[in-house]
């Protein structure tokens, strides 16, 4: 686990080694934004001083790392076009073509996942991923990001074709990206903001991962906005993915409309209801059209530092943690069966509970009593989350936000001592992996599901590893007292 600001910056397009910036009209706008090899050179090298880790590099050597498979390719990957005189051996349903104003944030969170998927930090990832599609999207004139969601209106005409469009314009977006000059593309002169956060998930014992996380340190990673509220959530899908795919994709563009239009008149904590009951509804619109069986768990949380507030919304069994100097502390109850508040509302409504293979199911079937989607279980599994409002204290260093893997496996007491084990392991510079390292610790502890964890610093990274970091000189020094005082 290495300072990765030391990483190298791709080969391919290294400053030094004589490859020359692609100049085809489809990459590059014909007037002059190409800038010379020293500009690249002084831009790849330009660091973001006042953040950690990929913060501390230029955006153009992160975006270098992250793509470098694509730009080392002299050409595109042709595609596998099957011989028309083989036999078919295997039937794949055609892909489902979605509404016209989901096109947008589905391609948002595609890339998104593609570049998590390379290892880079979760902040960054959110942050490229939206000026990538928001690139392609605006160059194609295709305008999906315009495009408002009306629960009356499915839209599904060019849909396919356009999110094939997202697909294969990502590379030449990212090379436009790398080639032009820091006076004509914002995104190589900005700076990162927001709290610092760290995310990541693993693939346990299932077969499928159906773990989905968000982690947007402020408005400026979700939709170019000036908010200074950190968003992040977990959600954990059951029968399928669809649901909290969905729910990852679209959860910052719910957040969005409910802030522009309720933000003044609204707590923070009911401006995260509001938007998971406006992600609902949208999530609801896909179910019903397409069949969806599933849902998923959702546990979210809107950090305001300026007011001093975090605010918590959750369905489901998903937990929320914040840590203190002292102690891991839950803040979220588990929706299920076994709670006799929920069982009673579950048979209310008509639903009942029964024992299977010794676990509590409502009809029988989900061990959760609340989730975003599950329209089928209707009224029985409930979609209206509970809710925290909460002052951020000045002992609070930190939210930490996971799956029901984590849980299984780690108390409170164990979840505090994975920290201190690793801020006594590692440089402050790697706070980034703090996520990884839990979820590995997880796996290692015969966690039998997914594990995915989301951390949100409410106080800088040093501030963590000054409180729980040991002092071996100091406690040698200690010791060496005691024996001299004996």
């Amino acid at each position: 686990m290495s300072d990765s600001s030391n990483h190298p910056s791709s080969s391919s397009v290294h400053a030094d080694d004589g490859f020359e910036p692609p100049t085809s009209p489809e990459d590059l706008d014909s007037n002059n934004k190409k800038p010379s090899l020293e500009q690249i050179k002084q831009e790849r090298e330009a660091l973001f001083t006042d953040l950690f880790a990929d913060r501390r590099r230029s955006a153009r050597s992160v975006i270098e790392e992250a793509f470098q498979n694509e730009l080392m390719s002299a050409e595109p990957v042709a595609p596998n076009v099957p011989n028309p005189h083989s036999i078919p051996i295997r039937f794949r349903h055609q892909p489902v073509a979605g509404p016209a104003h989901d096109v947008f944030g589905d391609a948002v969170h595609s890339i998104f996942q593609r570049i998590m998927s390379r290892g880079v930090n979760a902040d960054y990832c959110h942050w490229m991923s939206y000026w990538i599609a928001l690139g392609i999207d605006k160059k194609t004139n295709m305008n999906y990001h315009k495009k408002p969601f009306c629960k009356d209106t499915y839209a599904t005409e060019g849909s396919l074709e356009a999110k094939q469009t997202f697909t294969d314009k990502i590379r030449s977006a990212v090379e436009e990206i790398i080639w032009k000059s820091a006076e004509y593309c914002d995104i190589l002169s900005e700076k990162w903001t927001g709290i610092h956060v760290s995310a990541d998930q693993l693939k346990g014992q299932r077969n499928k991962q159906e773990d989905r996380f968000v982690a947007y340190p402020n408005g400026q990673y979700m939709n170019r906005g000036q908010s200074d509220i950190s968003l992040l959530a977990v959600f954990d899908g059951h029968g399928g993915h669809e649901c909290s795919q969905y729910a990852a994709a679209h959860f910052w563009e719910a957040w969005s409309q409910v802030q522009h239009h309720h933000s003044e008149s609204m707590k923070l904590d009911e401006l995260l209801e509001k938007a998971l009951e406006t992600l609902d509804e949208r999530m609801t619109v896909r179910s019903i059209r397409e069949s969806w069986k599933g849902g998923t768990t959702a546990v979210c949380c809107a950090v305001d530092l300026n007011a001093n507030q975090i605010a918590f919304a959750w369905l489901g069994d998903s937990p929320g943690y914040i840590m203190s100097n002292l102690e891991f502390r839950k803040f979220t109850t588990e929706h299920s069966p076994s709670d006799p508040e929920e069982c009673r509302r579950v048979e209310e409504v008509g639903g009942q509970i029964f024992v299977i293979g010794g676990e509590l199911r409502v009809n029988g079937v989900l061990n959760l009593t609340r989730a975003l989607g599950d329209v089928p279980g209707r009224p029985m599994i409930s979609n209206k989350p509970d809710t925290l409002l909460k002052t951020i204290e000045p002992a609070d260093y930190l939210v930490l936000l996971a799956c029901d893997g984590i849980s299984d496996v780690f108390n409170t007491s164990d979840l505090y001592n994975l920290v201190q084990a690793f801020v006594n392991e590692y440089d402050v510079e790697d706070y980034h992996e703090l996520a990884r390292y839990i979820c590995n610790q997880a796996v290692s502890a015969g966690s039998a599901d997914n594990v995915t964890v989301v951390i949100g610093f409410l106080r800088p990274p040093e501030d963590v590893w000054r409180v729980m970091k040991t002092d071996s000189d100091d406690e040698e020094s200690e010791l060496e007292e005691e024996d001299d005082n004996e």
